[in-house]
């Protein structure tokens, strides 16, 4: 007796398999990982990298007195990409420095005024960075383009500048977040003052 008898033959040809949970909760995992991790990832390479080769250029010129100029500058290149990515992990938890007299005067009195005001800074900054960060990949595409290396490790320098154009793309990134929040709030609860915690570093 056929041990599949009493089934149907087709009960198996549309058998379809999925990952569990589904695609999207999988996007959104993999978005809130990268939008909670990607400077700190990136900023602690920069910085591991920068480490690492200052402790082997000392060792170098000191214990066996031949020291690296590739490993000096290449440390250099390092600490450019560990600033600009420092720096968008600064914004993205508002340790940046600014200034607020201006708008905690007014916030006492008027909460949406300064929420306005906020909301109107922060899209003066994104414009500014968008702007830079047009600049700043204009000109590593000409590093490119003309194919310039570093003196002395002889890496494409495109490659160090690569660093500029993503820092601030993603100051740009964190701007906006704090831009769709701001907006957010002013349709939510216009009259309610900002919380410290938002104000704290203006």
């Amino acid at each position: 007796m056929c041990p599949c008898q009493g089934q149907d033959p087709q009960a198996g040809a549309h058998t379809t398999f999925s990952a569990p949970g589904g695609l999207l909760p999988m996007l959104k995992s993999i978005y809130a990982h990268f939008d909670e991790h990607v400077e700190t990832y990136l900023a602690t390479v920069a910085l591991t990298v920068f480490a690492s080769l200052v402790i082997f250029q000392v060792v170098m010129r000191y214990v066996f007195n031949n020291p690296s100029v590739w490993s000096e500058e290449i440390a250099r290149y390092a600490l450019v990409w560990f600033v600009y990515l420092s720096g968008s992990y600064a914004v993205k938890y508002q340790r940046h420095v600014r200034f607020n007299v201006i708008v905690d005067l007014i916030g006492r009195k008027v909460p949406l005024a300064q929420r306005i005001i906020r909301l109107f800074v922060l899209v003066l900054w994104l414009a500014f960075l968008i702007f830079m960060l047009k600049l700043a990949v204009d000109m590593v595409d000409r590093q490119f383009t003309t194919g310039q290396r570093a003196p002395a490790s002889q890496i494409p320098m495109y490659l160090v500048y690569l660093g500029l154009p993503l820092g601030l793309l993603l100051m740009s990134f964190r701007v906006l977040q704090h831009t769709t929040r701001a907006i957010i709030d002013i349709v939510r609860q216009p009259f309610a003052p900002i919380p410290p915690s938002q104000t704290e570093v203006d």
